[in-house]
């Protein structure tokens, strides 16, 4: 038995993940939702009634909405929240709740400081099994695998724990791509898990039958952004990649340019929502930029971006204002009005992270009619 540790790149970004519980409990009971709009998921929604419209809207309120309820509702035992939960997702997807399963192979509070040598940081998902569907003689198979990304509780930390271990690590053993430890990690032990494992064995004996067109949906937010490397193991496990489609949500680059080369025919298929003023993506401006250039971490696949809220860049406007005048009368009244923006411009980006990507569910169904958002 030895204590778990944490790579020494975490020291750079730990500041940011342990303001990040504080100041999302914060943007939550101010009820700051940031109001956002993207000029690309509009145009896709404008042209008619589109697949992409609908899943992209489905798997933001999925990953940045009902799967954190849900696993709040299992950790406090509210077994009354987790089964209304179960039955949302059931609904959004057009099934049955006994078609919802979920992975926890998170580690417990009581093993996060003492653990066996070999454990790692544990995912949680959400497996989804659709009813097929027939269209002109063929058989259609949808599967949908949702991750959850960090659980803002200091006192739960396995989360925090996997996004802090940021070293480069190659994939699996001998695989020729480095990616995000923490986010591997989180992945493989839901690909490794009973469930994901009957559900692949699933996915090619539907593939391999030449009447059936297999599609598989894995998205995420945040930490789930481990969703693209799930779904590299999925490649690597025989599914096509023209089967696959991964969404991830304000999620920063989990891997090098060798996830490129190693993985060319899934790239494609891969799409990353973004808001600008985000404090995890890769952008210019983002405090995470210089840490994932430092560890050689690139962002790749389709991008739909949302800018900034007005509000976040007003604040900096402000800002910048604040600290010419600091230049010339410096004082201590405007350093603590500077301290306050700042503060200010840190909730806003982490409120951004939150709960921006619920825009993209309610322009979905702002074009299905009357019918009432969960």
């Amino acid at each position: 038995m030895r204590p778990k540790s944490l790579s020494l790149s975490s020291i750079l970004i730990a500041g940011i993940f342990l303001f990040y519980p504080a100041i999302s409990s914060r943007s939550q009971e101010i009820g700051a939702v940031p109001a956002i709009q993207s000029p690309e998921f509009e145009a896709i929604c404008r042209s008619g009634p589109t697949a992409d419209c609908e899943t992209i809207g489905k798997a933001a309120h999925l990953t940045t909405d009902l799967i954190y309820e849900l696993f709040d509702g299992e950790i406090t035992h509210n077994r009354a929240k987790y089964q209304s939960i179960i039955g949302a997702i059931a609904q959004l997807y057009g099934t049955e709740p006994n078609a919802v399963q979920v992975v926890n192979k998170r580690l417990k509070l009581s093993d996060f400081f003492i653990v066996e040598a070999d454990q790692v940081f544990g995912g949680y998902a959400v497996f989804i099994r659709p009813q097929n569907s027939e269209s002109q003689g063929r058989q259609k198979a949808k599967f949908f695998i949702a991750f959850k990304g960090v659980y803002p509780k200091l006192e739960d930390p396995n989360d925090i724990a996997a996004a802090l271990s940021a070293l480069p690590e190659h994939l699996y053993r001998d695989a020729g791509v480095l990616i995000h430890r923490g986010f591997r990690d989180y992945a493989a032990s839901v690909f490794q898990d009973e469930t994901s494992q009957t559900a692949i064995a699933d996915i090619l004996r539907l593939q391999a039958d030449p009447q059936t067109d297999v599609e598989v949906l894995v998205t995420g937010h945040s930490l789930g952004g481990c969703a693209i490397l799930y779904a590299a193991l999925l490649v690597d496990a025989g599914v096509s990649p023209q089967n696959i489609q991964a969404i991830v949500f304000g999620s920063g680059p989990v891997a090098t340019s060798d996830f490129i080369t190693q993985y060319p025919d899934l790239i494609p298929n891969i799409t990353r929502v973004e808001t600008g003023g985000d404090m995890l993506i890769y952008e210019d401006g983002s405090p995470m930029k210089p840490i994932y250039d430092t560890l050689g971490y690139v962002p790749f696949g389709k991008l739909i971006h949302a800018p900034a809220s007005d509000r976040l860049n007003q604040l900096k406007q402000q800002l910048l204002i604040l600290e010419q005048r600091r230049q010339t009368s410096p004082s201590e009244n405007l350093t603590s009005d500077a301290l306050n923006l700042a503060r200010e411009i840190l909730q806003e980006r982490v409120a951004i992270h939150t709960h921006s990507y619920r825009y993209y569910y309610q322009r979905y169904r702002s074009g299905q009619g009357d019918r009432p958002l969960w």
